[in-house]
């Protein structure tokens, strides 16, 4: 099971990197860098295959089958990965993301929207007592994504702190996309701003309304506000689809945990990103597999 989805994640993983802008040559002395690529590549295997920078050194560093998979006869020491990861943005990582999933989604993209926390374990509870430092429950990272309806991919994604409101992160999640399908949301995202922004793309926005919520004139926001009143049992069964963006935070946090230990925020945000291109590329395999053998997907428990 681990060499087959080791093999198809490399290759998978190595087809997009390939995309990616190549590195510019040092001329001179001096002992030469490792491919950005390259180790881009390692990071992500290394969240995909739930490994620590220990287990990194001891078990994939000198895998022979790994070596052969990227082509060189030397694979970087953990030190070197750590380095590299400060060194990635969160910008490129977003690119190869898309790169990586626009295959796999359907055009126009049907998209679940949501917002849920991550802990922080970066810190030592004895020298926050020392320096009387307090701890407080909404100390975490708030994460932004965007699922797609059809295959359930990580379609956009943006990481806040917890104090960050869900409604403005909606338009930056639909950013890079000239065409909505289905949009659907919960209350946190409900406003009149996002009905048309989605209404300007081509899509649909379906919401539940605030009790105090009382749109009026001839615009999306007041349209579906009328339609959800005439209609609302069908428009219930319809947003009822929404509850599959929790099956995907349940994933994530099961599989890959639910807390950082990173002390920076760049430094955990980086690798929060690098765990939704983890879980992507899992769901892609899946994919590949169940159109190869000819298997649903997804099953009903």
């Amino acid at each position: 099971r681990n060499r087959v989805l080791l093999e198809r994640a490399v290759k998978l993983l190595l087809s997009i990197a390939l995309m990616l802008p190549t590195p510019k040559e040092l001329i001179g002395k001096g002992r030469r860098p490792y491919d950005y690529r390259i180790v881009l590549v390692l990071c992500i295997l290394r969240i995909l295959l739930r490994k620590r920078y220990s287990d990194y050194e001891s078990e994939m560093r000198f895998d022979k089958r790994l070596m052969e998979f990227l082509g060189i006869t030397k694979l970087p020491c953990k030190s070197t990965i750590n380095n590299y990861d400060l060194c990635i943005s969160l910008k490129l990582l977003s690119d190869f993301n898309k790169r990586l999933i626009d295959a796999w989604i359907k055009k126009p993209v049907d998209l679940l929207l949501d917002a849920s926390g991550i802990r922080l374990v970066g810190r030592s509870i004895w020298f926050c007592i020392r320096t009387k430092k307090k701890i407080r429950k909404k100390d975490c990272d708030k994460v932004h994504i965007a699922v797609s309806l059809c295959s359930l991919l990580i379609a956009s994604f943006r990481i806040s702190n917890s104090k960050r409101n869900d409604s403005p992160f909606m338009r930056k999640l639909l950013k890079p996309f000239e065409k909505l399908g289905l949009i659907l949301v919960d209350k946190g995202y409900s406003g009149k701003k996002n009905a048309e922004y989605v209404a300007k793309k081509g899509g649909a926005f379906f919401s539940p309304f605030k009790k105090n919520a009382c749109p009026s004139g001839l615009n999306p926001w007041a349209y579906m506000y009328r339609m959800w009143n005439a209609f609302s049992t069908i428009c219930e069964s319809i947003y009822h689809h929404r509850n599959k963006v929790e099956a995907v935070f349940s994933a994530l946090k099961r599989k890959y945990g639910d807390q950082l230990y990173s002390k920076k925020w760049y430094s955990r945000r980086r690798e929060m990103a690098m765990r939704f291109i983890a879980y992507n590329v899992r769901i892609i395999i899946g994919i590949q597999i169940s159109r190869e053998r000819k298997i649903p997907l997804w099953v009903r428990a």
